[in-house]
This record gives structure tokens, sequence and C-alpha cells, in this order.
């Protein structure tokens, strides 16, 4: 099963590596798969719940044989990324035909049901959390993780004790390739598309770790 999603995983890449470059010789289908609720936004959603319950599924089996930190960060991953696939199809609300609240329609950008559009006291959440702040944080994960975690004992005892998976230097070359491709795209809604590799090349991180104890799928 690992080899299969491995692969599937590459072929997102592919597929949306090839819609940025195609904003330059067909626009249409450019627009069409980084348009919201279009293909890329819904595999990025597909992705973070394929995460999470794959992680869910690897704590009910291991929980017992690891530490209180390890079920912890579990949990958080757990969460989070189910907490970001609701964010992405704004928790069934054009699924379900749900109208959007009072509170939503006036702060959210988008009229949608969701936190990661909306814009508070002039702030936009999404560019402030969802943006700059995540961008940041595993920016720093996918650089410096390797090296730190090869080079410093005290930060690989912590990695080890919480479970983190490290990105294999070719996951880290990956995504910094991919994001400088996404830069050179002019389009308004690209970062939907960068958000599509970024949650595959997780999951391939996820699969396939530097640190083997914590491969998703042993």
């Amino acid at each position: 099963m690992k080899k299969v999603l491995s692969i599937i995983s590459y072929l997102i890449i592919a597929v949306a590596l090839y819609s940025a470059a195609s904003f330059y010789f067909n626009y249409d289908f450019c627009h069409t798969m980084v348009a919201e609720d279009g293909p890329l936004e819904n595999l990025t959603a597909l992705v973070l719940l394929l995460i999470s319950v794959l992680f869910a599924v690897r704590l009910f089996k291991q929980y017992k044989d690891r530490n209180k930190l390890w079920v912890a960060l579990s949990l958080v991953i757990i969460v989070g990324t189910f907490f970001g696939f609701g964010e992405e199809i704004s928790w069934g609300q054009r699924l379900f035909s749900v109208q959007t609240g009072d509170f939503f329609a006036q702060h959210n950008i988008q009229g949608e049901t969701n936190l990661h559009n909306l814009e508070v006291g002039g702030v936009n959440l999404n560019k402030l959390i969802f943006s700059t702040g995540l961008v940041v944080v595993f920016g720093t994960y996918f650089v410096l993780t390797l090296l730190l975690y090869k080079k410093w004992p005290f930060f690989t005892r912590t990695i080890d004790l919480w479970g983190i998976p490290v990105p294999k230097i070719r996951y880290s070359l990956l995504i910094l390739v991919c994001t400088g491709i996404v830069l050179l795209i002019p389009e308004r809604r690209i970062w939907e598309l960068w958000e599509a590799i970024f949650v595959t090349v997780l999951l391939l991180v996820f699969l396939n770790p530097y640190n083997r104890k914590e491969e998703l799928l042993p």
C-alpha cells in the first residue's frame, strides 16, 4: 500500500506542476484546476483526510508501545489534518447546501463557513496564520530538521522522543523546487495548487521518513 500511495502522490505533484505550467499555454485549464472547489482543492482535502485516517490507524495500533509525547503528537496531527480537511471543504457547506451564518457572511472573505478565510479587524487570518505562519514553520521543518537531526544529539533525542518524521533531503528539495515554480505563475489562486503539492509532499515524508521508525505504514 505504501508503494501505491507513493506513486499516486508523485502523480498528484506532476498534475499540479503541469497545471501550473499550463498557465502559459492553456489558461482555461489552469484556471479550472485552481478554481474554488476545483480538482486541486479537492485533492488537497482528500490527502489531508487520508493523512488523518492513517495516523489514527497507526495510533490505535501502536499507542500501547509508545510514550505519551508520541501519542500527543499523533493526536495533534490527526486533529490538525482533519481540521484542514474540514476547512478545505468549508465543513461540507456546499456539499450539504448549508447556508452561511451571519458571522461568517460578514467576516469571511468568500462568504463561507470556515476559519482560514476570515478577516477580523482588517487582519486576514489566512495570510497571517495559514500562509505566513505555516510557511515559516514548515519551511524550517523542511530546510533544517534533517541537518539538525544528524548533527545535534539533543535535537535527535527530542525528535525521537516526540516521534517527529524527519524529511529526507529529496523531499526538502522537491518542495523547494515546486515552490520556486509556483512563484513564477502570476495566477491569483495559484496557492491552491501549492497547497496540493505541499500536503502531498508531507504524505511522502510520513510514508518514508529519514527516521524509519516513524514510517506511517511500516
